[in-house]
């Protein structure tokens, strides 16, 4: 066989293979506007193919000549009455084979094409709402005979390839979608059932597509006459299918100028093109023509359907390929090796019988398609593709885990703990205090650092060195000059967009200006906190904010600069005495009255705010800016991989981190809705109580937790036993505030996940437990959430109080619907329980640090992180669950003990290492969570902050002369 005509299969393979993939289709930014994409997608391939076919008609060179058989009954009555054949001819090929006659009428290609127009319109919308979301033989015959006739027969031999491709692929989607998100499908209003019924009305659109372009495509020969369109070598059949698809992007750019005016709202969304989006779309535009071009050249050389089937078995292989290369590390995710194992089997035997079938000589007789793979050719692509398959079912096979995953993170996170401790804690004195300052951060400490660290003395703090977050959250602004640094922050409070400002002059400080009434406790808590210390600290103005949600997100390349471009510090110089900040510092802070403001200074963040706000500060290499992770019914394994043990966290810091794991942001009210944040994309110094990775808000310690206005209590009524005596139950009571639900976002935020995973949810979800055998081996296995319930030992009790709130139009509907609320409850009342579950709300929860000092143990999931970040250890002092929710289950039956299954043996809880995790929770937290605490991290901030903010910062300094430091050594 010509070995060009082995071009066109193969791009089609690899076209498949390509659109196959995870991500150039299911994480494309390109579906973030699927009906502009649709239409130039469309567009595009529909051009291609008639420049292509256009170009090839008039370079093909003429049609065969045709032999006419004239029956011999017929022979003398030939007549040349328009050079039309009779009744009685028959039309034959120059290679001998019989021609079927076909005449298309104009009405008829006419009706077809209007049908494949209208279907692909259909498929268009369906799309859209989806993504948002025989030669006779007379002698006698034996059984077998026959099947192997029906097998190999030219009208019959597609059916058993194409019988075994559906079900192994059916059996590739269940095994590889087995693992779901917890994104919520809601069972109380239609969307459980519109969305698979839209999927059904998809692939039957398919089918009748498919099914118009193999009648178009299917090459005839006609007589030509007034009424017909000619279509000897199929070239005006691909010209009429490409501008049908031409016509289809028309009718869809006719809608959007119609919507246009009629949607003002949605205005700004039709015509802004990110350049992600962008980048997607160039991406679909290449590659889908190219593949359509290769489908049809291969469908004229090989058929429709044989064209059809390698597109099909291109996109399983790949499929299964990729679930079977997932999961290898740490088995997880769950997937039953035997399931994809016995999907690869049934998939390499359609594929066999299609290729002997193809290659049987009878069969390549009778048929009228040019071309087709010898027998060489089939026999060793079937070897190579049996001993590759063989390959990655070795390469797929793991061994079930005799030792738990949790109980490493354990052991580790109490190496980490102990290390972080001692560096923490080494300075003894002064001197040593100073020593290691300069040895940490490459400069002398700030001025006034002997009255901080006698201050931090006095107060009992164990952390004397270890302030890196302080650090870490200045790096930014390091690169401005002081005075550009006043002026930033006397705009922000000028602005009045939800910021207060505090004034610090003479030791004292004060309110900037009036206070919203429901937001003055944020003001007064922070100035009750500095009063201790506001005599030591230089004249200033801070800019707070006001709001729950932090504020700052800036690009990465302009972040970046200001990262790599700090402006100096004073190095340290024995032979200079120590210089105190400026005297007439006061005198420098600008006037807010004369200070020029800008309204679109800090804009309404319009949801969803994950691509600009949330990620805006990660690496343009980083998967957050590379893909988009619109299917939120799948789980992105891929997502958990940098800060996961299998399905358990193990870097709390990077769990949160939105550059490695594109799908959170469908995950967290923060990037879904978020309640009030106003935003600027700008380097401006803003204090926040807390604040997301990717944003650069100054984290302090929050008012809330300084003036306990969350306080851990107890009392006869309310007392906070033993662990051990505690209920054996995992407690959660919150309310609907992670963020404002519309357009259906409550169905991703975490709190409404949470309520949903444990009460609602009849999905199956991972859990891990030992086999049913007589070893100590662990495995991931799927169970549905009821029967997991039924055999955990530790029960749960989730709920909402009191009313949906933060929500809009059919949302608080929907919501009602689906989740059952509880009364609210006291909060001492949490006390009785050994689990208690801590979730964000609008930014950091308030009663993370109560429920330390109890004697619970805290599961906690988070995306916000605060001031003490690294002074708690995950798995040491809490457990941690991912934004996901996918390790819960695993982690109460780890401590909490499983019963006995069909399937499962019986699983003792950990309660002592849960009792210890409570324990040292409890000690850690009340040796560096204190107010005490919360007021000698603040001293140390703003003693930073005030001297970045100082016009001789590169002067300023602390140091000790050679006669204090012997004094301070002495008393050592």
């Amino acid at each position: 066989m010509d070995r060009k005509a082995l071009i066109f299969p193969c791009g089609l393979v690899l076209a498949s293979a390509y659109l196959s993939t995870a991500a150039p289709v299911d994480y494309s930014f390109a579906l973030d506007k699927p009906l502009h994409t649709a239409a130039v997608v469309l567009l595009l391939t529909g051009l291609a193919v008639v420049a292509v076919e256009a170009r090839a008609h008039r370079s093909a060179p003429p049609p065969p000549p045709r032999y006419v058989a004239i029956a011999l009954a017929d022979g003398s009555s030939s007549s040349s009455s328009g050079g039309s054949t009779r009744p009685g001819e028959e039309l034959w090929t120059e290679a001998g084979a019989p021609v079927r006659r076909r005449a298309w009428g104009v009405k008829a290609v006419g009706a077809l094409l209007a049908v494949l127009l209208s279907a692909v319109c259909a498929r268009i919308a369906v799309f859209h709402h989806v993504t948002t979301h025989a030669d006779a033989d007379h002698r006698p015959r034996s059984p077998l005979d026959r099947l192997r006739n029906w097998v190999y027969d030219s009208s019959t031999r597609y059916i058993l390839p194409a019988a075994l491709l559906s079900l192994s692929t059916f059996l590739v989607l269940v095994n590889t979608s087995a693992l779901r998100s917890t994104y919520i499908c809601p069972l109380a209003n239609s969307t459980a059932a519109t969305i698979p019924t839209l999927g059904f009305l998809a692939f039957l659109i398919d089918c009748i597509v498919v099914q118009l372009v193999y009648r178009l495509l299917d090459d005839s020969i006609s007589p030509p006459d007034d009424w017909t369109i000619h279509l000897q070598d199929g070239t005006s059949n691909h010209l009429l299918v490409g501008l049908t698809l031409v016509a289809s992007s028309l009718l869809v750019l006719a809608a959007g100028m119609v919507a246009y005016p009629a949607m003002p709202e949605h205005r700004e969304w039709m015509l802004s093109f990110p350049p992600e989006y962008l980048l997607g779309l160039l991406r679909l535009s290449l590659m889908i023509p190219f593949m359509t071009l290769c489908f049809l050249k291969s469908a004229r050389l090989y058929g429709v359907m044989s064209a059809v089937l390698v597109a099909a078995f291109s996109s399983a292989y790949i499929a299964l390929l990729r679930a079977l290369g997932t999961g290898v590390s740490f088995s997880f995710p769950p997937k039953s090796t035997v399931g994809l194992v016995l999907c690869l089997a049934l998939l390499t035997i359609a594929l066999i019988l299609h290729l002997v079938t193809d290659t049987n000589i009878e069969t390549r007789i009778r048929s009228t398609i040019p071309v087709r793979l010898g027998r060489n050719q089939s026999a060793a692509f079937i070897v190579l593709l049996i001993s590759f398959s063989i390959g990655v079912v070795v390469y797929r096979r793991h061994q079930p885990t005799s030792i738990h995953p949790i109980s490493t993170l354990i052991e580790l996170a109490a190496v980490q703990h102990d290390t972080w401790e001692s560096q923490a804690h080494r300075s003894r004195s002064l001197a040593e205090a100073v020593v290691h300052y300069r040895q940490r951060y490459q400069r002398d400490p700030p001025p006034n650092f002997d009255k901080w660290y006698n201050f931090a003395i006095t107060r009992s703090s164990i952390v004397i060195d270890d302030y890196d977050n302080i650090e870490q959250d200045l790096a930014p602004f390091s690169s401005f000059n002081p005075d550009d640094l006043r002026l930033r922050t006397v705009t922000v409070l000028a602005t009045n967009t939800d910021v207060g400002g505090i004034r610090i002059r003479d030791g004292r400080a004060e309110r900037v200006a009036e206070v919203p009434e429901e937001h003055r406790w944020v003001i007064d808590g922070v100035i009750t906190m500095i009063e201790p210390f506001a005599q030591f600290l230089p004249d200033m103005d801070l800019a707070m904010n006001l709001h729950d949600e932090c504020r700052v997100a800036v690009p990465y390349d302009h972040l970046q600069n200001a990262l790599d471009n700090p402006q100096p510090y004073p190095t340290f110089d024995m032979s200079r005495p120590s210089q105190d900040f400026s005297s007439d510092r006061a005198k420098r802070w600008p006037d807010m009255e004369h200070v020029r403001t800008d309204p679109q200074f800090f804009q309404d963040a319009r949801p969803p705010t994950f691509q600009t706000y949330g990620s805006i500060a990660c690496s343009p290499n980083s998967r957050a800016k590379k893909e988009r992770h619109w299917q939120t019914k799948g789980f992105c394994s891929k997502c958990i991989e940098p800060h996961s043990m299998g399905a358990f966290v193990s870097n709390w810091t990077l769990s949160a981190d939105p550059c490695h794991q594109p799908d959170i942001a469908n995950l967290h009210g923060m990037h879904l809705s978020p309640s009030t944040m106003m935003g600027t994309h700008d380097i401006v110094p803003i204090f926040s109580q807390s604040r997301a990775p990717g944003y650069i808000d100054i984290r302090y310690p929050s008012p809330w937790n300084y003036l306990e206005k969350t306080k851990y209590e107890f009392d006869e009524k309310f007392p906070d036993p033993r662990f051990l005596d505690k209920d054996d139950t995992l407690f959660w009571r919150g309310m609907t505030t992670e963020g404002v639900t519309t357009a259906g976002t409550w169905k991703g935020m975490l709190r409404q996940r949470l309520v949903h995973l444990l009460n609602n949810q009849t999905s199956r979800h991972p859990i891990m437990l030992p086999l049913g055998d007589h070893s100590n081996n662990l495995e991931y296995a799927l169970k549905k959430t009821p029967d997991i319930k039924k055999y955990l030992a530790t029960k749960t009790d989730v709920r909402f109080v009191e009313e949906i709130v933060s929500c809009a139009g059919p949302d608080c509907i929907d919501q009602r619907k689906e989740f059952g609320f509880g009364k609210k409850v006291d909060f001492r009342q949490h006390w009785r329980y050994r689990y208690l579950f801590d979730a964000d709300g609008p930014g950091f929860s308030p009663h993370f640090i109560p429920f330390l000092r109890s004697n619970s143990v805290v599961f906690k999931a988070a995306l916000f992180r605060e001031w003490y970040e690294g002074r708690l250890i995950a798995w040491k002092h809490f457990v941690p669950v991912d934004l996901r929710l996918h390790d819960l289950f695993s982690s109460l039956a780890y401590f909490g003990g499983y019963g006995v299954d069909d399937r499962n043996k019986r699983m003792e809880g950990k309660l002592k290492e849960a009792e210890k995790i409570a324990r040292d929770g409890k000690v850690w937290t009340e040796k560096v969570l204190r107010k005490e605490d919360m007021e000698v991290y603040m001293f140390r901030l703003l003693l930073e902050w005030g001297r970045l903010t100082d016009d001789k910062r590169t002067e300023v300094g602390f140091r000790m002369s050679k006669r204090r430091e012997k004094e301070e050594r002495s008393e050592l």
